[in-house]
């Protein structure tokens, strides 16, 4: 792989995507296995920290806005560290 800005954005930008997929689907499903269990019972202060269980979700959590915010930094984190791993494999050949 060439070191170039292109593909360092894309590849951080598509590793973003797939963690906030990843996060909305496999751990919310980890985390949370019985949302209306939240319908009587309040929620632990990670969990109010990353997800919401307001009347417009019917009591139901869902993930909030920091979230995904925390979910695309990693995920950004996570394809910038891939990105150098695949340039510096290159520059040693």
């Amino acid at each position: 792989m060439r070191e170039s800005k292109t593909s360092k954005w894309t590849l951080i930008s598509i590793c973003g995507i797939v963690m906030v997929i990843t996060n909305f689907t496999l751990l919310y499903d980890l985390l949370i296995p019985d949302i209306c269990y939240y319908h009587i019972h309040e929620m632990n202060s990670f969990l109010n920290l990353f997800y919401s269980a307001g009347p417009a979700d019917n009591g139901h959590p869902s993930p909030n806005f920091l979230n995904l915010i925390i979910s695309l930094i990693i995920g950004g984190i996570l394809g910038y560290g891939i990105y150098k791993i695949l340039i510096n494999k290159t520059k040693r050949k």
